[in-house]
C-alpha cells in the first residue's frame, strides 16, 4: 500500500501488485481519514489513528469499511481528554498523558491530540478478521502502545466504540514486535524475551515465558557499528517455526551502500545530505527452539519469503506464490521519527533482501524522497 500520487485526486491509496508489478489506484477512504496515521495491518484490515488520536478498523479492499476501536481516552497511559473543536478539526485538542520514568516516578505531560497520536500506538496486530466465519466473535486487537512500550488490547465487543483498552501485564515491556499465530499471541521483549498469551479463551491468559536472550551474533554486530547503524526486531511465524529478525540499517549510507559516518555527507557549500540518511543493510534470522529456549542462527530460510514493517509480519511459501522471491525478507520503512519530524525524507527505505546474495533491491522505484504515509503490507487473506 502506498500513497497516491501528487497529481491524483481524491482520499485513499494505491496498491502495488507484486505479482503483476502494477498499481491500483483506490479511492474509497472516508474523507475523515485523510490525514490518518496507520499503526498496523492485519488480514486485510487497517489499524488507522484519526486527527484526534482515535483507533479505527478499516478494510480498504472492502469499500473502506469502518469499525470503531475503543477511545483513546481509555489506554492506561491516557489520564484524561479534554476536547476543544473551536477549529471544527479537533486540532484545539489536548490530553493529559502520564508515563513512567526508568519505574521509579511518574510524570504528567499536557500533549496535543494530533502530537499523542504520535506516542499513543507503535504497532497494532489482530487475531483474526473481524468479518470471518465466525462474525469476529474471535478477534481480538494487540497494541504496543505508550513510551513504555506495554501491551494492550481490545476484543470483538469493543469493535463498536465502546469497551475500553486493556493493559496485558506482562513484565518484559518494552516490547519490540507481537504477533498472532492461531489465536496465540508472542510478544517480543527488547531483551529477546518471548511471553506467549493464548487468546483462544474469554480473555486472554499466559500461557508461557520464554526466557531467550538476545542473539549473541546480532548484540555484537550492533555493538561494532552502534555509531552507524540502528536495529529493528520482528518475530515471524514460517511453516509452524517462531523466527527472529533482526534489521540492520545505516543511519548514513553512500551510494555504493555503505554505512558512513555524517560528516563524510557533508561539504563546506553543503549542508544537507548527499543521499538519503538511512537505509536498510541486511538482516540477521534465528529459529526459536522451544526446548532450550534458545535462538538459533540461520543462514537461509528456505522456499520461504517473510515481509515485515510496520504490518503484521508474514511468510509465505514461493512455491505457492511463485512471483515471490524465495529466501528473502521483504521490508517497509518503519522508522517512525523521521516520518514523523522530517520534511525531507522518511517512508522510503523498501526493499527485498536476500539471504543467498546478501543484497538488497528495490521492489519499485521510490527514490530517496520522503514517502508520505509510508508504505505497508497488506494481506488480502
Amino acid at each position: 500500500m502506498l500513497p497516491l500520487d501528487k497529481n491524483e485526486e481524491g482520499h485513499g491509496c494505491r496498491f502495488f501488485s507484486l505479482k503483476d508489478k502494477t498499481s491500483l489506484a483506490l479511492r474509497s477512504f472516508p474523507e475523515a481519514f485523510s490525514e490518518s496515521r496507520c499503526v498496523g495491518s492485519s488480514h486485510g484490515w487497517l489499524v488507522l489513528l484519526d486527527k484526534a488520536s482515535e483507533p479505527y478498523l478499516l478494510n480498504p479492499l472492502r469499500g473502506g469499511w469502518v469499525l470503531r476501536l475503543p477511545p483513546v481516552k481509555t489506554f492506561p497511559c491516557v489520564l484524561q481528554v479534554v476536547r476543544s473543536d473551536e477549529d471544527g478539526e479537533g486540532r484545539g485538542s489536548a490530553a493529559f498523558y502520564e508515563a513512567v520514568h526508568l519505574g521509579r516516578w511518574r510524570t504528567t505531560t499536557l500533549l496535543s491530540l494530533p502530537t499523542l497520536r504520535e506516542y499513543i500506538i507503535s504497532k497494532a496486530v489482530l487475531s483474526a478478521s473481524p468479518n470471518g466465519d465466525d462474525q469476529g466473535n474471535g478477534c481480538w486487537v494487540v497494541v504496543i502502545f505508550g513510551n513504555e512500550s506495554k501491551l494492550a488490547f481490545c476484543g470483538c465487543r469493543d469493535f463498536v466504540g465502546g469497551g475500553a483498552w486493556t493493559e496485558l501485564t506482562g513484565n518484559r515491556a518494552p516490547y519490540s514486535d507481537v504477533m498472532f499465530y492461531h489465536g496465540t499471541l508472542f510478544a517480543l521483549s527488547n531483551a529477546g524475551f518471548v511471553e506467549v498469551w493464548d487468546f483462544n479463551r474469554d480473555s486472554p491468559v499466559k500461557i508461557m515465558e520464554i526466557k531467550s536472550s538476545f542473539p549473541r551474533k546480532s548484540a555484537e554486530a550492533a555493538r561494532a557499528l552502534r555509531n552507524l547503524c540502528f536495529t529493528n526486531t520482528y518475530l515471524v511465524e514460517a511453516g509452524s517455526e517462531i523466527l527472529l529478525l533482526v534489521r540492520f540499517a545505516g543511519y548514513f549510507v553512500n551510494r555504493h551502500g555503505v554505512p558512513v559516518e555524517e560528516d563524510y555527507l557533508l561539504t563546506e557549500e553543503d549542508t544537507h545530505p548527499l543521499v538519503c540518511p538511512y537505509r536498510t543493510l541486511y538482516f540477521h534470522v534465528y529459529m526459536l527452539d522451544m526446548n532450550s529456549e534458545e535462538w538459533i542462527g540461520l543462514d537461509s530460510i528456505g522456499d520461504r519469503a517473510v515481509f515485515v514493517g510496520g504490518s503484521h509480519s508474514r511468510s509465505v511459501s514461493a512455491r505457492e506464490f511463485p512471483e515471490i522471491e524465495a529466501n528473502s525478507v521483504y521490508f517497509t520503512d518503519d522508522n517512525w521519527d523521521p516520518v514523523e519530524r522530517d520534511d525531507l525524507y522518511g517512508g522510503h527505505d523498501m526493499g527485498v533482501y536476500s539471504f543467498q546474495s546478501g543484497k538488497v533491491k528495490e521492489i519499485c522505484e521510490l527514490g530517496s524522497d520522503k514517502v508520505e504515509p509510508p508504505p505497508f503490507w497488506v494481506f488480502p487473506f
